[in-house]
C-alpha cells in the first residue's frame, strides 16, 4: 500500500500540475523574502561592525591562529548586534513563513484531499478555507523549531556549567550531542504530526487541537505505511542531493578552466535544480500521505462510520 501511495501521489501531480506550481510559488516566495532579509542584515552588520587596522592585517595574513583570534575579537564586539539582528530576522521570517505556508499548503491540501476523496467516492467535510486553523498549525511548527534551538543552546549551557578547564572536552561534546539528539527526535515526531494535521482539517473539518489528535491516531493506525513513504521519499531526496553535490564539487574543480562568473552561474543553476526536484518530492510525499488518508476511509468500514459521525456533527 505504501508503494501504491507513492505512485498515486506522483500520479496526482501529473494529472494536477497546478499543485506543483503552487508549491513552488509559496516556497520560493518565502525563500526570496528570507534571502532579502539576509542581505539586509548583512548590509546592516557590515556598516555597523568596524574593523581595526590590526584586525584587517590579521585577516589578510596567512597565520590561521591570528585569523582565528581576530575573528573571535570581532564576534565578541558584534555579538549584541548579531543577537538583535538574529531575533529580528527570525521574527519577520516566522511571520512570512506562517503566511506563505498557511495559504500555500492550505490550498494544496484542499485540492489534494478533495480530488482523492472524489476518486475513492468518500464523503469529506464541506470545502471551507479554514485559514485560521492552518495558520495556527504553521505557528506550532515554528514554535517547535524554536524549541529545537533552545534544546541545543541548553545543552551547550549545561556542558559549560558541568565542565572544567581540566576536564576532557569529549564529555562536554557528548552532553551537547545528547541534548541535540533528544531535541531533534522530539522535534522530528512533532513536526511530522503537525505536517499531517492539515489533511484532517480538510478531510474532517477539525480544530487545530483535534486535527493534531487525529494525526497522532493516523500515524498509529498506519505507522508502517507512513514510515515506508517517508523513508522512500527521504532516500530519494538524499540520493539526488548527493548527485548534485558531486556535480557541484566537479564544477568547482573547473575553476582553472572556466571564468569565475561561469562557475558561479553553474553552481547557482545546480542549486536551483536541487530545490525544484526536492519540492517535487515534498509535495509528492504530502500527496502520498493524503492518499493513505483517503483510502482508509474507503476500505475501513468502522473508521468510515466514525468519520461520517464527525462530518454530521
Amino acid at each position: 500500500m505504501s508503494a501504491d501511495a507513492n505512485r498515486e501521489g506522483f500520479r496526482l501531480l501529473r494529472h494536477e500540475p497546478a499543485l506543483f506550481a503552487m508549491e513552488l510559488l509559496w516556497r520560493w516566495s518565502f525563500g526570496l523574502g528570507l534571502l532579502a532579509l539576509c542581505f539586509f542584515a548583512y548590509a546592516r552588520l557590515r556598516q555597523a561592525v568596524l574593523l581595526s587596522d590590526a584586525d584587517q592585517l590579521a585577516l589578510a595574513g596567512q597565520d590561521p591562529f591570528a585569523v582565528a583570534e581576530a575573528a573571535k575579537n570581532i564576534l565578541a564586539e558584534a555579538m549584541p548586534l548579531l543577537l538583535r539582528t538574529f531575533v529580528q530576522i527570525f521574527s519577520v521570517a516566522s511571520i512570512l513563513w506562517i503566511a506563505c505556508a498557511a495559504l500555500g499548503r492550505g490550498i494544496i491540501t484542499r485540492l489534494m484531499v478533495r480530488r482523492l476523496a472524489a476518486d475513492y467516492s468518500v464523503t469529506i467535510a464541506s470545502d471551507a478555507p479554514r485559514w485560521t486553523t492552518f495558520a495556527i498549525l504553521m505557528f506550532a511548527r515554528v514554535l517547535m523549531l524554536l524549541i529545537l534551538v533552545i534544546g541545543y543552546l541548553g545543552g551547550v549551557i549545561v556542558a559549560g556549567m558541568v565542565s572544567s578547564p581540566k576536564q576532557n572536552p569529549v564529555v562536554s561534546g557528548l552532553i551537547v550531542f545528547a541534548s541535540l539528539s533528544l531535541a531533534v527526535v522530539i522535534w522530528s515526531y512533532v513536526n511530522w504530526v503537525l505536517s499531517l494535521a492539515p489533511i484532517f482539517v480538510v478531510r474532517d473539518a477539525l480544530s487545530p487541537v483535534d486535527s493534531v489528535v487525529a494525526a497522532i491516531a493516523f500515524i498509529r493506525r498506519n505507522s508502517p505505511r507512513l514510515t515506508a513513504i517517508s523513508l522512500w521519499n527521504g532516500t530519494a531526496r538524499g540520493v539526488i542531493a548527493t548527485l548534485i553535490s558531486i556535480a557541484g564539487v566537479s564544477t568547482a574543480a573547473l575553476h582553472f578552466a572556466l571564468p569565475s562568473w561561469a562557475i558561479s552561474a553553474l553552481l547557482v543553476l545546480e542549486t536551483l535544480v536541487y530545490f525544484v526536484v526536492s519540492d517535487v518530492f515534498l509535495v509528492g510525499r504530502l500527496a502520498a500521505y493524503s492518499s493513505v488518508a483517503a483510502r482508509e476511509l474507503a476500505f475501513s468500514p468502522g473508521l468510515s462510520a466514525d468519520h461520517s459521525g464527525i462530518i454530521a456533527r
